[in-house]
């Protein structure tokens, strides 16, 4: 099975999630991507400030207490990690937002935004993938050994609640 049908066989369908959607859900769900949204927009901010030389307002200007950080230093490696890593939180909130307006706001769905969003993660998950020297079929592999394991029997939420790949860990 490749790793497409693979995680076509081990997420949680669409239908069981609409099924159990109650309001009281719909509404924390609803806030929590807000939230998650907004941090994403001041994450992104902050990342065309530290690390495009952006001046972005509210945050060049911002007078920090940078004593804890006095003595930092960035190494090449840490500073590749960091950069795929914002860049692919920054870009999920981005594709949350768009779906988070078409499922709760009502409007309709992006496509071409998703589209662009996703190839976005995708550069940065790249990226990442680069830093780490692994490529993406390792990291497939991995993942498909592990959500093999969680799922032995196909997706159910008592399967994705008891972690079988985490036992023993603590």
């Amino acid at each position: 099975m490749n790793y497409s049908e693979f995680v076509r066989s081990k997420f949680k369908p669409g239908e069981k999630i609409a099924a159990e959607m109650t309001p009281h859900k719909a509404v924390s769900l609803s806030l929590a991507c807000l939230r998650l949204v907004e941090e994403s927009d001041r994450m992104d901010a902050v990342k065309k400030y530290t690390i495009y030389n952006k001046d972005v307002y509210g945050i060049s200007t911002h007078p920090f207490n940078t004593e804890a950080f006095k003595d930092f230093t960035l190494t090449p490696e840490q500073a590749e990690l960091l950069h795929a890593a914002i860049g692919i939180a920054g870009e999920a909130g981005e594709l949350l937002d768009a779906v988070r307006k078409h499922v709760f706001d009502g409007q309709p769905l992006d496509r071409d935004n998703v589209i662009e969003e996703l190839g976005d993660i995708g550069f940065f998950f790249q990226a990442m993938l680069y830093a780490l020297g692994v490529d993406r079929a390792y990291i497939e592999a991995m993942n498909q050994a592990k959500l093999s394991k969680r799922y032995e029997a196909g997706y159910s939420d008592k399967a994705a609640q008891e972690r079988a790949d985490k036992e023993g860990e603590e």
